[in-house]
């Protein structure tokens, strides 16, 4: 499998079916969790991404409000929350989006060097989303079903 294309995407976790989705709790941030999908919740479920740099890191944008995954704080360690929140081009909001087989992905973060993992896999929506260790579970896989081209 090669590396993702650029595009508009869902990005689907491998174990409990739900897609990421921007859950806005203030007009500062959203919390990034895992929603079922969802037509009423289509404009927080699209995400485009777009390779940035010559090392191939992606940038992992919100397409509705052009806001990028990002570890919040900036912090590092287990679980911490994945959040979208406005474009800084911080290494907390950059990303590695590498093959894991059956054409799905692991998402790795370029600051902490961890994965994009759904709690526990569940599939109950607004399960957070967040950065952990990699433990080679399916709830550190996704699936990224491209809807279109990269929107800029």
């Amino acid at each position: 499998m090669s590396a993702l294309a650029e595009g508009v995407y869902f990005i689907r976790n491998v174990a409990s079916q739900t897609v990421a989705t921007a859950n806005f709790v203030t007009s500062h941030y959203a919390t990034l969790v895992g929603f079922k999908y969802d037509f009423g919740e289509l404009d927080n479920q699209l995400f485009g991404v777009k390779v940035v740099g010559k090392d191939n890191k992606y940038l992992i944008t919100h397409l509705k409000t052009g806001w990028a995954l990002d570890l919040q704080e900036a912090e590092t360690g287990d679980l911490v929350p994945i959040i979208v929140y406005p474009v800084n081009y911080a290494d907390n909001q950059f990303w590695n989006i590498n093959p894991s087989g059956s054409g799905f992905y692991k998402i790795q973060s370029v600051r902490s060097y961890d994965f994009v993992d759904l709690t526990s896999g569940l599939s109950t929506d607004n399960t957070p989303i967040v950065n952990n260790r990699d433990h080679g579970g399916a709830s550190q896989q996704w699936e990224f079903k491209r809807v279109g081209p990269y929107i800029s």
